[in-house]
């Protein structure tokens, strides 16, 4: 697995865990805001396509892992 995949997979754990979190405490609708503007930042930092990855990984994770909860 190549670094980027690594910090890809890594960026959406913290992404996931700060989408709910903000969902809670906020409301959905600012969680997207805040989410979308995340992944724009990203996308210049890991490139084109970036923030199509993230979502994916952002997606196993939470259907692997048990502890993350809407």
């Amino acid at each position: 697995m190549s670094d980027r995949v690594l910090l890809e997979m890594a960026e959406a754990r913290v992404l996931l865990h700060s989408y709910f979190a903000a969902k809670r405490t906020h409301g959905k609708p600012q969680a997207d805001r805040f989410l979308a503007a995340q992944l724009l930042k990203l996308e210049k930092l890991y490139g084109k396509q970036s923030d199509t990855r993230i979502k994916q990984y952002m997606r196993r994770v939470k259907d692997t892992e048990t502890f993350y909860e809407e």
